[in-house]
């Protein structure tokens, strides 16, 4: 039980910090989590809107590169943290990126004075890296702000963020290179202290790879319907922040102030209200009506449906802050890998989404029918995905029915030695009665007995010298065939019949 009791404790401490009459630590603690999450989503804003602009003339295709940058080292940063949790070590991910910024920017700085653009591409491809890592620490950092000022802090943020973004002036210079890295590092230095502690924590257990396999409940797969939905979505906003875009910097609407207002008194005075499907439903409704009047932007100014898709984009920024807070929340033993991966879903959809719509900016002049079906497609996809692929699919209920991995206590083999041969009889004789009962074949009822005496997936897998696919799938039949979800019910199942 060492090693594992510390997640009970973070859960129960957020919890209290939840309740009722939030302390002034916790409203602060909360406040400065909500200042990161706005200077990291302002740092991606300055990104385009700051550094990019450097590389337009001769490097046109910068956007995806730097995208593609952060997408693979989130991806990778995914897979350690669930085969290899130990090697992210309590100040990895801030060394990233106090290396990603720091070197990254005075690469581009470097690379800008010799006119190097093989210099000044490294540097933004170095920063495009940080940033990932800045999202997950900020992202681990968010986990553990009181429950109800959750969604507040995270809408907040953005509201902040899109504020800002409507006064600050866009274009390149060292100024501004100096404060996008500013921003990055403030983020970084504000999530860190809560991030780094979670970090050492998990590097310390065991991996989620192999805790999955006792506790499937716990992970959720990176090809989970969530993950793809993340993808999905990822796409159609990337389409919206290319859409209308001037010069490759994302359009942006003072209309996006007005539904994050809403947003946050929502969370503020019915935060049940604000749940994660109704934001979804909420962006996705607010881009279709934005894409339905752009073949009418002769009788209605482009600048109600940039308005509107300016809605759509910020609405489903708030919906994706929320959904990965809440899962990584709910089980912390995966909190790094559902921001790595989430995060890199969101980075390969927009690569996809922007694509396609600089695609349509390209014709917007020369050919305004292929702007117009290109509008009705996507139109088309978000309807069909709504009412097809999400119909019978919650993210409410997906969350909530991810459960905290809590090994049960385990039987040492020294103890084992001292107990009964009678009780040991006892174990298998009511291992063979759930066996008969609920239809277990042979090989599964072996792996009853060793589950009902707080074996771990790994001691079985060698003990029986099977597979990590073969004992997952057995486990997985053996708790749906008993009605349970994680390692202790089963074994609380097998001791009821004693």
């Amino acid at each position: 039980m060492k090693g594992f009791g510390y997640n009970r404790d973070m859960l129960r401490s957020r919890e209290q910090r939840g309740g009722k009459g939030a302390s002034p630590k916790a409203g602060l603690f909360s406040f400065a989590q909500g200042l990161a999450l706005a200077l990291l989503t302002l740092s991606s804003w300055s990104l385009n809107a700051h550094l990019f602009p450097l590389y337009d003339t001769q490097l046109s295709f910068i956007r995806e590169l730097c995208t593609l940058a952060n997408g693979a080292a989130l991806v990778a940063v995914a897979v350690v943290s669930v085969r290899r949790p130990r090697a992210l070590r309590r100040q990895v991910l801030m060394g990233i990126a106090i290396l990603g910024v720091m070197g990254g920017s005075l690469l581009v700085w470097a690379g800008d004075r010799l006119g190097s653009m093989s210099v000044m591409l490294a540097g933004a491809c170095l920063v495009s890296v940080a940033e990932g890592a800045c999202t997950i620490l900020v992202g681990i950092a968010l986990c553990s702000v009181p429950t109800k000022l959750a969604s507040v802090c995270i809408v907040a943020g953005l509201l902040a963020c899109a504020g800002a973004k409507q006064v600050i002036a866009v274009g390149y210079s060292e100024f501004a290179l100096a404060a996008h890295a500013t921003l990055l590092l403030g983020a970084a230095l504000l999530a860190n202290p809560t991030a780094s502690e979670t970090m050492a924590r998990l590097s310390r257990d065991e991996s989620p790879h192999d805790m999955a396999i006792t506790q499937p409940s716990s992970f959720l797969p990176f090809g989970h319907q969530l993950f793809v939905c993340l993808l999905l979505f990822s796409a159609v906003q990337g389409f919206m922040l290319t859409f209308g875009e001037t010069g490759g910097i994302p359009a942006t609407s003072i209309w996006s102030l007005a539904v994050l207002a809403v947003v946050l008194v929502i969370a503020c005075l019915a935060p049940r209200r604000l749940t994660t499907d109704a934001l979804l439903k909420l962006a996705a409704l607010l881009a279709i009506a934005g894409f339905l009047l752009v073949p009418a932007s002769d009788l209605i100014r482009f600048s109600v449906s940039n308005g509107l898709i300016s809605c759509g984009i910020a609405a489903f920024d708030v919906f994706q802050w929320i959904v990965l807070t809440a899962l990584a929340r709910r089980n912390m033993h995966g909190a790094v890998s559902v921001f790595a991966w989430g995060s890199a879903m969101h980075a390969i959809g927009v690569i996809l989404g922007a694509n396609a719509g600089r695609f349509v900016n390209h014709y917007w002049t020369s050919d305004v029918q292929v702007v117009v079906l290109a509008v009705a497609g996507i139109v088309f996809c978000l309807v069909a995905v709504m009412s097809v692929f999400l119909q019978h699919f919650s993210f409410e209920k997906t969350i909530n029915g991810v459960r905290e991995s809590v090994p049960p206590v385990l039987v040492d083999s020294a103890d084992e030695d001292d107990v009964s041969e009678e009780k040991a009889l006892t174990v298998d004789e009511r291992c063979e009665v759930l066996s008969q009962q609920k239809g277990l074949t042979k090989r599964e009822t072996e792996v009853l007995r060793l589950l009902a005496r707080g074996r771990t997936g790994v001691f079985i897998q060698h003990e029986l010298c099977v597979s990590y696919n073969t004992i997952k799938a057995h486990v997985k039949h053996i708790y749906q065939k008993l009605d349970v979800h994680t390692h202790q019910e089963l074994i609380d199942l097998v001791e009821d019949l004693g």
